[in-house]
Parts: C-alpha cells; structure tokens; sequence
C-alpha cells in the first residue's frame, strides 16, 4: 500500500524523461552509438584459431614467428619444432569492420574477444560515453525546474522532494536501460560471431551505472542553485575531471610515501579527499579486475599503488560513493525545498 503511492509518482516521471530524451534526440544519438558498436561487434571475424583449453594438463603457447629473409622456412621449421615439444603454436587472425581491418592473434579465441570487451567496456562506454551521458542527460533538470513548468508541479499535491528525486532516479533509469542495451547487445553480437559468451561482461552494468549515478548528482545539484545547463554540463565535466585529479593524487602520495619525498600531512589531506569525493580510479581498478582485464594489458602503476594500500577495499569504495551520491541528492533536495517559485 505504501510502494504504490510512490510508483504512481516515479513512473510518470520516468514517462516523461523518456519523451524528453526523445524529444532532444538524446536517444537517438545514443542509440546510434550502441547500433555503430553492434554492428562492429557483429562483423568481428576469427579464423585460424586453436583450442588451448586441455583439463589435465596446463597448455603452453607461442605466438605465431616471423618469417626470415634469409630462410623463409623459419617460422616453418620452428613452429613445427615447438609442436613436437607439445607447444601450439598460435596462427589466428581477427577481423574487423568486416575484414578492413585485421591483426593476428597471440593466443585462442576467447581471449581475443576478452580483449574487445575489455576496451569496449572501459574504454568506449566507461570514459567516452560517461562524459557523453553527463553532457547529454544535463539539460533535464534545468528544464524541468525552470518556473514555467516547475511552478505547474509544484501546484499539484506532490512533494518538492518525491519530485527531484523521482526526476533523479528516472534518469538513471534512462541511461541504465541506454547501458544495458549497449553492454547486452555487444555482447550478444560477440557471442553470435565467435562463440565465446563471458558473462562477466554483463557486470558493466551495475558498475557503469554506479559511476553515472554519482556524477549526474552533483549535477542535479547545480541544476537546482543555478538552473542552467550550460552549467551543468561545464559543471559535471569539471567535476569528474577534478575527481580524477584528487584519486590520482592520493593514489600516489600513498605509493611515494615510503621515499619519505611526500610530507605525512600532504598524504593525511589527500586520504580526507579521497574519501569525499568520487572515486574514477578506484571504479576503473573494479572494472579492470571485474574483466580480468591483467591477462590482455599490464596493469597500470596507479592501479598497483592503490591496490597495495592497506586501506583499499572494493567494497568501501562502491559503499563510500553511494554515500556521497545520497549526501548530494539530499543537500540537492533541501536547495530546492528552499527555493521560491
């Protein structure tokens, strides 16, 4: 009896995010990035390849050797050297966009599609499309409480609060179901193609979408103090650049400190900004181990310095950054509580 109240006030929220996402054409420049990856995905081709999966006994590898000009026989001879050791030899080659662009594979199959998930993940959705989402989903809540249409809301028997955040958590079901679509629909056209299904990769999901949610609330918070988007937008993006900063810098203060070149006090401030600001890196580090991304790319620096601080936990961070998300949602909706129409 008490959800349904509640529903009856977010889902027409949500309706109408929806119509105006479809509206602005928000979807539809979404939807054509997830189309563009799709199609990519879907004209991903593999041959050559090799099984390397034995369960009794551990199976080494080489990559495929070059050929030499002084004896073309080479790679020949020593491929086949290595197969009467028991060594395969990997002599794949996948294709993209369909067979304009090619490169060879260093090991089996399911580690080349390993490899374009992992950039599709963290590269493509994770960066580039947190920052377009960001840009693209600021003018929602500017628009929305502008005092011609804010005022008509207001009027109706609906609290200030249940409306900001029902407007709040109607976008992130907007760019969750825009996330969704873009990790389950790669992820079926690299299934479809090569056969390999990494359900790990579904957990982007929930991983992406946490990122956006914690961002996108420190923008609602400008939308309520200065109902512009172009702040907003501005706004948003320098403050995931800033939280970048902060991340980094407290990282690494940890990493150097046992040179003795970084003060004890520098490393206590920047412990006391890491814990209030979102964390990038710390949301990167998940993803990357989520993906086990180490068995295609060297683990960056930064990622080895956070994981030896004591302090580092996957769960604090994921716990601290729904906090702080809650923390800006709650001064967002006391700002507009205050707030004369």
């Amino acid at each position: 009896m008490i959800a349904r109240p509640r529903f009856a006030v977010l889902l027409p929220l949500v309706g109408d995010t929806f119509r105006q996402a479809n509206a602005s054409g928000i979807s539809a420049m979404m939807l054509t990035v997830t189309a563009i990856c799709t199609i990519l995905c879907l004209s991903v081709n593999i041959s050559g390849d090799i099984s390397l999966q034995d369960k009794d006994e551990t199976v080494y590898f080489l990559p495929t050797a070059p050929e030499s000009k002084a004896n073309p026989n080479y790679a020949v001879a020593d491929q086949a050297k290595a197969k009467s050791d028991g060594i395969e030899t990997v002599r794949g080659k996948a294709t993209l966009a369909f067979g304009l662009m090619s490169f060879p594979m260093s090991r089996e199959r399911a580690d080349t599609v390993h490899f374009l998930e992992t950039i599709l993940a963290g590269g493509i959705a994770g960066t580039f499309g947190l920052l377009l989402a960001l840009v693209w989903t600021a003018g929602f809540l500017p628009s929305f409480l502008d005092p011609g249409s804010a005022s008509v809301l207001i009027a109706k028997p609906i609290s200030r609060q249940k409306l900001l955040v029902g407007k709040y958590f109607s976008v992130l079901a907007f760019v969750g179901l825009q996330v969704a679509l873009f990790v389950v629909l790669t992820w079926l056209g690299l299934g479809i193609r090569t056969k390999v299904w990494d359900a790990t990769y579904l957990w982007c999901i929930p991983l992406l979408l946490l990122q956006f949610a914690v961002f996108y609330g420190f923008s609602v918070l400008l939308a309520v103090t200065t109902r512009s988007t172009v702040a907003c937008v501005f706004g948003s993006v320098l403050f995931w650049l800033m939280s970048w900063g902060i991340n980094y810098g407290s990282v690494m203060a940890h990493g150097l400190r046992e040179s003795k070149s970084v003060p004890g006090a520098t490393v206590m401030l920047t412990d006391a900004a890491y814990w209030i600001s979102p964390k990038p890196i710390d949301a990167a580090l998940i993803l990357f181990n989520t993906l086990d991304a180490g068995h295609d790319f060297e683990k960056p620096a930064v990622f080895r310095f956070l994981e030896s601080r004591k302090s580092y936990s996957p769960t604090a961070s994921i716990l601290s950054t729904l906090i702080l998300a809650a923390v800006l949602l709650a001064i967002s909706t006391y700002e507009f509580n205050e707030t004369d129409y």
